[in-house]
């Protein structure tokens, strides 16, 4: 029997709240209430072999952490040839666009959380499982935090699930010697746990988005940060003294206010040293269980080339040597220099090639709106890209010029962010827009890798 609109509406309203990092999916069933206009659709070709889909460049156009969210509550996704209704279906339709790897973003939890979208090691071996059963590689992201971590925040890691791991003290209070045991084992344990599923991993990422610290090293968050909603409020941050009692004293925002001189000649003396040996101790650990294990990470773009550089050097000197340097670039975020923030991309692109020329680049994350973003904590991410307009085909043609250029210049591939995601406040960064009150349509983007790709 079909659901009516006000089934899907109380459905959603009781189940429990997940994370609103990106609080996409909370409000799906009344965001479908008003149908945004469908845009177009795409096409596609037969579904190809496992061999025929991992191509050198990473297509990392993956279900997202909140696909499950979407399902459980009828949602579907159509590409104009076939239907999702499931993960293992979606997964299937991305490979028909060229979508070659699974990703799956991991915490420290080993059990899910009854706050947040599942980010626990439970549903990262889950993830494995749906790769390996297609196949595809996968590519886990340790994050090395509790509940949750970015840019903006990052919480330290939750450690009482692993009898393994016994810590001498409160995270806080540890020194990085104290430390550094418990991530390499921590490691380990993901590791064998992920790998038992018989997947392949194609290379493991460490952190997220990490410019200002990882694992709870980090200064103090910025206000209402995602980490403050999934942590029930602002009380949370404890500063890592063990490690350098100044770490504590500035924050993300004021780190953001010095000059560009002064915030890396302080990520250098007072956090980068100590970071680059914890995340080689989670790299060790991995390294245990696969000892040919590639080894990545990623920071925001929008610092620049200056700031790339230094922090992958850091990294470097304090043992934690990538296999692939990553971004997360959003070009709508802010307006960047007048150039616009695709050259300015393209200029922090070239400057971590000039100073490491035989490490890829990844573009980690990647989102543009197909219209005007007007909700939810990225509702100023507005800013036009010179050349291309907030719109359907703006969104199209940019992905595909992204790509395009990145094949012609040593990036390695790409993953388009919660592609899936079209209700809520990330539904214009969609690669799809609701059709009905339960289906999506595939917008034109979809296609764009596989067109740069193919293009000679």
């Amino acid at each position: 029997m079909r659901k009516s609109a006000a089934t899907y509406r109380a459905q959603w309203d009781s189940a429990p709240r997940r994370s609103v990092h990106c609080g996409f999916v909370r409000s799906a069933a009344i965001a479908l209430l008003a149908i945004a206009p469908f845009n177009g659709g795409c096409g596609g070709g037969s579904e190809p072999t496992a061999e025929e889909s991992q191509p050198s460049f990473r297509v990392a156009l993956s279900v997202s952490p909140y696909s499950e969210l979407l399902f459980d509550v009828g949602l579907l996704l159509d590409d104009g040839q076939t239907t999702a209704s499931n993960p293992s279906e979606l997964t299937r339709m991305f490979i028909r666009h060229g979508g070659n790897e699974v990703f799956a973003r991991i915490s420290t939890e080993r059990a899910p959380s009854a706050i947040g979208e599942d980010r626990s090691l439970t549903r990262g071996v889950a993830r494995a499982q749906l790769a390996a059963s297609v196949p595809l590689p996968l590519n886990p992201e340790l994050g090395l935090f509790g509940s949750y971590g970015d840019h903006s925040c990052q919480t330290a890691p939750d450690f009482s699930e692993y009898p393994e791991i016994s810590l001498p003290g409160p995270w806080e209070t540890l020194t990085v010697d104290q430390m550094v045991p418990a991530l390499r084992t921590y490691g380990r344990l993901a590791a064998e746990e992920i790998l038992a599923s018989g997947v392949s991993v194609r290379i493991w990422d460490i952190g997220n988005e990490v410019g200002f610290g990882t694992a709870g090293v980090a200064p103090q968050p910025m206000i209402d940060s995602t980490c403050d909603i999934l942590e029930g409020g602002s009380g949370w941050y404890r500063s890592p003294d063990g490690v350098d009692p100044v770490i504590g004293t500035e924050s993300v925002t004021s780190l953001h206010a010095m000059s560009s001189v002064a915030r890396i000649a302080w990520l250098q003396t007072h956090l980068w040293p100590h970071q680059g040996r914890l995340m080689a101790a989670v790299a060790a650990g991995i390294r245990e269980v696969d000892p040919a294990a590639r080894i990545s990470t990623h920071i925001t773009a929008a610092l620049g080339g200056d700031f790339a550089v230094a922090f992958y050097q850091a990294m470097a000197d304090g043992g934690f040597v990538v296999d692939e340097i990553g971004f997360s670039f959003y070009p709508s975020s802010n307006a960047g220099p007048p150039e616009g923030r695709f050259e300015a991309f393209k200029g922090a692109v070239g400057a971590v090639q000039a100073a490491f020329p035989d490490t890829p680049v990844f573009i980690a994350e990647y989102a543009y709106p197909a219209e005007p973003m007007s909700s939810g904590p990225y509702q100023t991410w507005n800013y036009e890209v010179p050349g291309y307009p907030i719109s359907v085909q703006g969104q199209a043609d940019l992905l595909r010029d992204l790509v395009d250029w990145g094949k012609r210049h040593g990036v390695s591939g790409i993953r388009p962010w919660a592609p899936d995601v079209y209700v809520g406040h990330w539904g214009p960064m969609s690669l799809f827009a609701a059709s009905t009150l339960t289906r999506a349509q595939a917008r034109p983007s979809l296609d764009a890798i596989q067109e740069a790709l193919a293009a000679p």
